[in-house]
């Protein structure tokens, strides 16, 4: 039943973003530059959600001070949902060869691995949350009985009740996510963060960069369908990775000299024409097609560009081992990039393990 259900969703997940209009973006004119914004959890008026302003990302950048007399490392996070399993293993072999980490930013599941380390938690408990199938829990609650009352949420909307478009409101992930992460300000973070959402009026990529933890997340993971939108302000926000998966240009705005980004997206790879036979098999490759293709400007302006191999994993896994397995994958992918991180920042004058 597990196996179906994850099914259903990452089939939903994958229709939802395959049928929207994405296009490769690369970092952008001075017009049209990445939103830098705070987010705090006060009512707006009105309605049930949270009151925006706007900010700069000046206190971030100054809390990365022991980084100011040498080049600043940064890490971009992408999204793809259990793959985000795969960050976890980057992160651990970033640990162990002692390579500094001044700022991250993350979109979709990249926002959640992100923020949990940025606020202090151990990369051993958040591997837990994929090793033992939190992430998904969370994510997706009581996925039967949801789609069982949405008939009575479809009539309840005949009678004036009209929440935005979705499932879930995700809710419940923000208040697992602040409890793990020990409900903390972004800005009390020890390493700049940002949360990257897209305005859903405007189309642009936005970064939360202040005010609560979990709110940031919420929005940044809010997948259209599957999640609701989240109001902040006079702003709604949906999934950043719906125009902007991997945030190289959002950590080059935030002061990075060095960017190390990580992509947990599929790779395309040849396979037999009878593969698209089966359902859904369609929509799943359109997906593919279209984050391969608007991933590869990141790639090139990302310093290193890291690809875990995460065939096979759904973005909505209800498997225990998809978790180990792209821990691993993460892990064998930054072990061999650990070479060219090594020779180019070392170009920079960098030297991992001799830096205070």
């Amino acid at each position: 039943m597990k196996k179906k259900l994850g099914f259903i969703v990452s089939l939903s997940t994958a229709i939802s973003f395959s049928i929207s209009p994405v296009l490769a973006q690369a970092p952008q004119d001075s017009d049209d530059s990445p939103v830098s914004a705070s987010v705090s959890a006060s009512p707006a008026q009105g309605s049930n959600a949270e009151r925006e302003t706007i900010s700069s990302q000046t206190n971030s950048v100054n809390r990365a001070s022991n980084s100011k007399s040498r080049p600043r490392i940064g890490l971009a996070l992408g999204g793809g949902g259990s793959r985000g399993a795969a960050h976890v293993g980057v992160l651990k072999v970033l640990l162990e060869e002692k390579i500094p980490i001044d700022m991250i930013a993350g979109t979709s599941i990249g926002s959640v691995v992100g923020g949990f380390y940025a606020a202090g938690v151990e990369v051993d408990d958040i591997a837990e949350v994929f090793v033992k199938n939190k992430f998904t829990k969370e994510f997706t609650p009581l996925p039967i009985l949801t789609l069982a009352l949405e008939p009575t949420l479809v009539a309840a909307r005949l009678v004036g009740y009209k929440p935005y478009d979705g499932l879930f409101d995700g809710k419940k992930f923000r208040n697992y996510a602040n409890k793990l992460a020990g409900t903390k300000k972004i800005e009390e973070l020890s390493i700049p963060y940002a949360a990257v959402v897209t305005d859903v009026v405007t189309g642009k990529s936005c970064r939360l960069s202040n005010g609560d933890l979990g709110l940031a997340m919420q929005a940044s993971t809010a997948v259209p369908e599957l999640k609701r939108p989240v109001q902040i302000g006079d702003k709604l926000y949906c999934d950043g990775g719906l125009i902007n998966n991997v945030p190289v240009n959002h950590v080059r705005e935030m002061g990075a000299d060095f960017v190390i980004a990580v992509d947990i997206d599929e790779k395309l790879k040849d396979v037999p024409l009878e593969k698209f036979r089966g359902l859904g098999s369609m929509a799943r490759q359109a997906l593919r097609i279209q984050l391969s293709t608007f991933d590869l400007p990141n790639q090139r302006n990302s310093d290193v560009f890291i690809n875990p191999d995460t065939t096979g994993i759904n973005l909505v896994s209800f498997k225990k081992k998809d978790g180990q397995r792209g821990i691993d994958a993460g892990i064998a992918a930054a072990r061999e990039a650990m070479p060219e991180i090594k020779r180019k920042l070392a170009a920079l004058g960098v030297t991992p393990g001799n830096i205070d």
